[in-house]
């Protein structure tokens, strides 16, 4: 009778054990780090596609994965019928370095392409970059569609823990005005405050996760200044 209970025991611990999901671990820093357990985003899915898909960089953390999926369906809710989100690169399977970039190390980094009010969007088997700069002789383009472009990076922080979304300075400064101009700027001083302006960000949006509180191995980037830095 022991031994079946004890056999009973070993096989319960094991099925326990079998059922645990492999959670994804970011290891090391933003520019300087690898990943474990890599989820891959699927190439499209509702209100999103994926673009670059030949080169293989779409694999991140489940946190980040989700967040795409996420914030994706719920502005295709909001504005059906228009373009989709554009994911570009996360980055590679088992993390660390990548052409093109100087970051998306730990799967907790990710680049979208600007929403647009003219709908176009690339073919995800493109290689060579997004395809529209949304800033021209230091004015914002007449295609960026500022409303849900707000509601982008709102939503992004909604489903996600983001800590920056680096962007161009104009972009930062018309985000601000729009904000102010629609009464949102003191709720969402948060999110503005994660908007940060950076060269080359003219044609893409960046976002960056915090390390995951399980995540040990992971090295957190310094804090963000308070207040909305508009």
């Amino acid at each position: 009778m022991l031994h079946i209970l004890t056999l009973a025991t070993v096989l319960l611990t094991f099925n326990s054990f079998a059922q645990t999901p492999v959670v994804s671990e970011p290891i090391g820093s933003y520019n300087k780090g690898s990943l474990l357990n890599a989820s891959d985003l699927p190439p499209e899915g509702p209100g999103y596609m994926r673009l670059f898909t030949k080169r293989n960089r779409g694999w991140g953390t489940e946190e980040i994965v989700s967040m795409i999926v996420e914030t994706a369906a719920d502005i295709n809710q909001l504005y059906p019928d228009k373009d989709r989100l554009q994911a570009g690169d996360i980055g590679a399977e088992k993390g660390g370095q990548i052409s093109r970039h100087g970051s998306h190390q730990n799967g907790l980094d990710i680049d979208i392409t600007y929403y647009r009010v003219n709908g176009k969007e690339q073919k995800p088997e493109s290689i060579n970059g997004f395809q529209e700069s949304m800033v021209r002789n230091g004015k914002l383009s007449s295609n960026f569609d500022i409303v849900r472009n707000w509601e982008l990076v709102k939503t992004l922080h909604k489903h996600g823990k983001v800590q920056r979304i680096f962007l161009d300075t104009v972009i930062k400064r018309e985000l601000c005005k729009h904000a102010r101009g629609i009464g949102e700027f003191t709720d969402q001083v948060e999110v503005l405050r994660s908007l940060r302006p950076f060269k080359n960000h003219s044609d893409h949006l960046h976002v960056r996760l915090y390390c995951p509180p399980e995540a040990k191995a992971c090295k957190a980037q310094e804090e963000v200044a308070p207040g909305p830095g508009c």
